[in-house]
């Protein structure tokens, strides 16, 4: 029998897109709903409260070198066998960066791509380290110090930039949802972008040279670096793009921010389409310019070792709102030069 008008248009056979999901761009600056839903799910709020509970009482049998990072850092094991990477810093500032950098994340809702994250005191003779006393010497760790915990993931991919982004100079051409950089891709080369520019405006926010603008630096010696895997990002096996070792952001990238940005500004200025709900969180701290306050108070609510690392100097506060005010110009430039209104 013939179904009704309503049910033929509601049923779309498996693996097809919807006519309204095929277009990769609504309004002329946002990436389409059918895309966004496609976008890995990555780490949950669930996940990272657990995290924190589970870090904080964590009692750490072992600790090994290689698997984390820098050298200094170490690979911890549980009592339960969790792993987790701890990130020691050459200085405070590091895991600093790190944690404000996180709760950053989750305050633009991009949670999704950082990996929970929780403090904790290296204390010989607490009960969270006295397992490892010979480790911890070895290391030469700092009595007292803040180190960060974030669970150790497997089975991750690197990742290079996506080829609609990158021209055969290795720089990068403009990303428009207007341009043809987007005709004839796939749905998961289209899934890939969207994860992608949420990155770009991340990373512009924090000031984070060491990902993707390191790379556009070392253009000048090696014109493939960008068809190389991009440092500090990788795939997890859900496919989610997963943003690591963010230590450089907010404090120490801001202290040089005046050296990176002119790789960071251009970067972000190729840009011109985006995920509708960040756009809408940047466009919110623009109105209501208290983005450092909000961001603390989510910090100071979810980590009760908030007091033990400085809080964001009012310099770097009021650069991080100077840096949402110019990303919401550009989101709003964007908007007028290739949005399209409703019927167009």
């Amino acid at each position: 029998p013939r179904q009704p008008p309503d049910e033929r248009r509601r049923h779309v056979p498996a693996g097809q897109a919807r006519p309204e999901e095929r277009a990769a761009v609504h309004g002329g600056v946002f990436w389409s709903r059918g895309l966004e839903e496609q976008v890995p799910r990555g780490f949950s709020e669930a996940q990272a409260a657990a995290w924190l509970e589970a870090a904080r009482g964590a009692r750490v049998v072992a600790l090994e070198r290689g698997g984390c990072g820098r050298s200094s850092n170490r690979l911890a094991r549980f009592a339960d066998g969790t792993r987790a990477c701890v990130r020691y810093g050459i200085n405070p500032e590091q895991i600093q960066g790190e944690a404000l950098s996180y709760y950053l994340a989750r305050l633009l809702g991009l949670q999704r791509h950082v990996p929970p994250l929780a403090l904790a005191r290296v204390e010989t003779r607490g009960a969270q380290w006295a397992q490892v006393q010979e480790e911890l010497r070895a290391a030469h760790w700092t009595e007292g110090s803040v180190v960060s915990l974030t669970r150790w993931l497997p089975n991750l991919t690197d990742v290079v930039v996506p080829a609609p982004w990158r021209s055969e100079d290795g720089h990068l051409r403009p990303l428009r949802g207007a341009g043809s950089e987007l005709a004839n891709r796939s749905q998961a080369e289209l899934v890939d972008l969207v994860q992608w520019t949420d990155l770009i405006l991340f990373d512009y926010l924090t000031a984070n040279f060491d990902r993707l603008v390191s790379n556009l630096f070392s253009l000048q010696w090696d014109p493939r670096v960008m068809q190389r895997a991009t440092s500090n990002l990788h795939r997890g096996p859900g496919g989610a793009l997963v943003f690591l070792d963010n230590e450089a952001g907010l404090v120490h990238g801001y202290r040089v921010a005046g050296m990176w940005d002119k790789y960071n500004e251009p970067l972000l200025q190729s840009v011109c389409v985006f995920r509708e709900r960040t756009a809408r969180r940047v466009l919110e701290l623009h109105r209501g310019q208290d983005a450092a306050a909000r961001l603390l108070r989510l910090y100071r609510h979810h980590e009760p070792r908030f007091p033990e690392l400085a809080a964001l100097a009012d310099p770097h506060a009021q650069l991080l709102q100077r840096r949402l005010d110019f990303l919401a110009k550009h989101i709003l430039h964007c908007k007028a030069k290739y949005g399209r209104r409703p019927g167009t």
